[in-house]
């Protein structure tokens, strides 16, 4: 499997935890894409799905201190241990000065796995179609199916 498609994974499988879908919009890795549609044309644009992102950092950064970093999901580490490795590699993925916290410059910056994954023709859009093979993709990878 390659890093990307294992990247996408983990995000997926840190979202579909009860506490990180209500905190960040969704019980499926591919909920994203639904929140990321502003004008609701069922086509997410690369510049749309970076907007939506981006407005999550302040979601994401529960202790106000301006970064992202394993100190803001102590309660969901507290009752999924196992939730630590997949979100240690999720802020090393933005993390560009290895500090083990994330800036909103550096989130704002950050590859975009899951778009990149979803967005199988390269044209920097989402369609419904790409999204529906997305989550069929996704829903396999996490039942083991190949």
């Amino acid at each position: 499997m390659t890093r990307r498609v294992l990247i996408a994974l983990a995000a997926a499988t840190l979202v579909a935890s009860p506490a990180a879908a209500q905190r960040w919009g969704g019980g499926d890795g591919a909920a994203a894409f639904d929140k990321a549609d502003a004008d609701g044309d069922g086509v997410v644009t690369r510049s749309e799905f970076l907007k939506s992102r981006s407005a999550r950092f302040d979601t994401m950064d529960r202790n106000n201190d301006g970064v992202v970093s394993e100190s803001d999901f102590k309660r969901i580490l507290k009752f999924r241990p196992e939730a630590g490795a997949r979100l240690e590699r999720l802020i090393a993925e933005a993390d560009a000065n290895r500090d083990g916290k994330v800036t909103r410059a550096e989130f704002d910056v950050a590859p975009t796995p899951v778009f990149d994954l979803a967005d199988t023709n390269g044209d920097g859009k989402v369609d419904r179609a790409e999204l529906e093979t997305f989550r069929n993709k996704a829903a396999q990878a996490k039942s083991g199916r190949p």
